[in-house]
């Protein structure tokens, strides 16, 4: 269904990326088996923190990182300002998915007047 090629795009921008302000942006992605949950074969997190290590919103099919439920999506988003809630998500591609999360990263910097240049802390290597 997936490409790995487009997926591989996923993996290779994961790391821990700092903000001037003490957020981070944290990109997790693994390869996995093809499961009906995770039908493209690829394990994966994009999150935005604040200061204290706090979710301020993301992406993810990671059921095991947030305590959802079998029943809830695998791919899901955790939306500004409903904790504990996950809405629906639908994967289309790795590149679309980098581009909504960076898409809402800009947009809520803005709105909070915090530059959204970054830095990489860490990679996944």
């Amino acid at each position: 269904m997936f490409g790995h090629g487009e997926l591989s795009n996923l993996i290779e921008v994961a790391g821990v990326y700092r903000i001037e302000n003490g957020w981070r942006v944290v990109i997790r992605a693994d390869w996995t088996d093809v499961t009906e949950q995770q039908p493209h074969g690829i394990d994966y997190a994009l999150i935005l923190q604040n200061e204290h290590g706090e979710r301020i919103f993301g992406f993810d099919n990671s059921h095991s990182f947030d305590g959802a439920c079998e029943q809830d999506p695998w791919d899901h988003e955790h939306k500004i300002g409903r904790v504990g809630q996950r809405f629906r998500y639908d994967f289309v591609s790795a590149s679309q998915l980098i581009t909504h999360f960076f898409e809402q990263f800009e947009a809520y910097c803005a709105v909070q007047g915090v530059s959204s240049a970054f830095t990489v802390e860490d990679d996944h290597d």
